[in-house]
């Protein structure tokens, strides 16, 4: 019986010792480490988990279905950046009323997609459902299904109602508008990856893509950080998943690698070790000798290069403590 690529891919991991030093399950990742009790709090609601992941897709357009207050969390909550398309930092309200609340607000929305495709020819739309539309319960998918039946693009319901759960559920619920995306296109696999969970707050992604490109790595679509739709319905051609946020695209990558047979590992670029192993561990997985051996003169090579701009800062911060906030993967930089 012919094993998975999943499988191979796990007996692999379970056979190499990495000369990075990293476990082989990826259980030296810092930032998958499990809380301390008592320190987390739930921060947002499920509407704002399914928005923070899906906005980054530089030419989608987002229309929130629910009261004007809701708008307001919008791209530059977050700022994610863009090497093209500035079309996701727009954002449409239906700006549901007390009228609306008793009569329903379907009618409201037909509107507001109508005039989004005459205006802008979104490659796809987002519409998410607020807390209002959880409870009126207007019927965001049908009115969805019609639009797209009407201008054959993508219209894509996220039922995110904030009081439905914590932002963890938003994260699912964008996670399968994802899957919706992608789903219907069937490519031949190809040499590359996907990178999962990195939103390019601060430009980090186009780091990441850099590092991958010098060990020799092609990207094939990045979810969703300066993401656009025409990349993204490649990702079922992708040999492997590496994921950088855990909590936002575990679940995404399970369900990539059930119903798409691409396997999957967690990675991190929090610091020299972690991008170093996590480099490791992308060309170890890959199989593939010529990028283990770039990989390896690469990190060496950037260590030396670190090491050396640390040397410069050793002395003056000796025995000082320092407290660093960090929001994306590159802002302590």
């Amino acid at each position: 019986m012919k094993k998975k690529s999943s499988d191979i891919l796990k007996d692999r991991e379970q056979s190499i010792l990495y000369s990075s030093g990293c476990s082989g399950d990826g259980s030296g990742i810092k930032c998958d480490s499990k809380s301390v009790s008592g320190a987390v709090s739930q921060r947002a609601c499920v509407f704002c988990g399914a928005r923070v992941v899906l906005n980054p897709i530089t030419d989608a357009f987002h229309i929130v279905h629910g009261p004007i207050g809701c708008a307001s969390y919008t791209w530059d909550i977050r700022g994610s950046l863009s090497s093209g398309e500035d079309l996701y930092r727009n954002s449409f309200s239906t700006d549901l009323s007390e009228q609306d609340v008793v009569f329903g607000g379907e009618k409201k929305l037909i509107a507001a997609i109508d005039e989004v495709v005459a205006e802008y020819a979104p490659k796809v739309i987002f519409v998410y459902a607020t807390c209002i539309v959880g409870i009126i319960g207007d019927d965001v998918e049908a009115v969805c299904r019609a639009a797209e039946a009407k201008y054959g693009i993508r219209v894509i319901p996220i039922m995110s109602p904030g009081f439905a759960g914590h932002k963890s559920m938003g994260y699912k619920a964008a996670c399968n508008a994802i899957m919706s995306l992608i789903t219907p296109y069937h490519f031949p696999k190809t040499k590359g990856i996907n990178i999962l969970g990195d939103f390019n707050l601060s430009g980090e992604m186009w780091i990441i893509k850099d590092y991958l490109k010098k060990i020799g790595v092609n990207v094939i679509s990045k979810i969703t950080g300066d993401a656009t739709h025409d990349e993204l319905i490649k990702a079922s051609s992708a040999q492997l998943n590496i994921v950088q946020c855990a909590g936002s695209m575990t679940y995404l990558a399970n369900r990539m690698q059930n119903e798409m047979d691409i396997p999957f590992i967690k990675v991190s670029f929090f610091g020299i070790e972690d991008t170093v192993s996590s480099l490791m561990r992308i060309a170890y997985a890959l199989d593939d000798e010529a990028v283990i051996e770039r990989a390896k003169a690469f990190t060496e090579q950037e260590k030396i290069k670190a090491e050396r701009v640390i040397d410069l800062y050793k002395d003056k911060l000796a025995g000082r403590k320092a407290a660093i906030y960090v929001g994306g993967g590159f802002k302590a930089i």
